[in-house]
């Protein structure tokens, strides 16, 4: 299972070796609020995204919104949806076939664990029905 924190520098590497995956890119400032949290952090309650992905083998890569805003209006997401007032920077899960965008959480999926099976499901069902279901 690839589970990789990365920069956007990392893009061509990643898109040329995983034909689908997904990108989260996550706020510096924490955001209590989230059911969806960094894979790589650990809070003391259930941790949705990596119980997700402990079923789920499709690649994952995490990085920065703030470190990665120009890149994400690049791939022509809606840079009012990467900011908040009063809050800051959003996260946004982003389903990718090698380079091309196919989804993200900012085009009608929460960024909830439903919204991210959803996302999972529109990039390539396989990965759904080959999950490691007890």
């Amino acid at each position: 299972m690839v589970r990789e924190l990365i920069t956007i520098k990392d893009y061509e590497k990643i898109s040329k070796d995983n034909e689908y995956f997904i990108w989260n890119f996550i706020s510096k400032k924490e955001q209590s609020h989230l059911e969806i949290y960094s894979y790589f952090k650990e809070y003391g309650v259930k941790h949705e995204l990596k119980a997700l992905l402990d079923l789920i083998d499709i690649p994952y890569f995490e990085s920065y919104t703030e470190d990665s805003f120009d890149f994400l209006v690049n791939l022509e997401i809606n840079p009012d949806g990467l900011w908040t007032r009063n809050i800051g920077f959003n996260p946004v899960l982003v389903g990718f076939n090698k380079k091309r965008k196919i989804t993200s959480t900012l085009n009608g999926h929460c960024y909830c664990k439903e919204g991210i099976l959803d996302l999972i499901l529109d990039l390539n069902p396989k990965f759904i029905l080959d999950c490691k279901l007890d």
